[in-house]
């Protein structure tokens, strides 16, 4: 119990990785090797209803600059770069299998990245 007083205290006091933004409505955030990416209340607005959404497989590598992100919504086609070289770790699966979930979402998570 007094382990876990300590270490809300600590949680008070440390300072969280900032969020990074892109122009083009790409976030991530990194924190040690692993680099969260998602996209911004902004983007999710200006595409509307979200109907397609394409990233990289868990497992698979990618490189700053390649493509990582495709997404279609009811007014706009958007791509997004990797902000980072590294193998993807992680993937929000609600969103790959219907992507409609994203619709309203406030800077969803899309994937996270670990950085090798």
């Amino acid at each position: 119990m007094l382990q876990q007083f300590f270490a809300w205290i600590k949680s008070l006091f440390s300072k969280s990785s900032p969020i990074h933004h892109e122009d083009n409505g790409l976030w991530w955030q990194q924190t040690g090797t692993i680099v969260k990416v998602g996209l911004s209340t902004e983007i999710i607005k200006e595409l509307a209803t979200i109907t397609f959404l394409d990233t990289p497989r868990i497992g698979e590598k990618v490189t700053t600059d390649s493509q990582l992100i495709d997404i279609e919504g009811g007014k706009a086609v958007e791509t997004f770069k990797s902000p980072v070289n590294g193998i993807i770790s992680q993937i929000a699966s609600n969103y790959q299998s219907d992507p409609a979930n994203l619709t309203g979402k406030a800077n969803p998570t899309l994937l996270e990245i670990k950085i090798k």
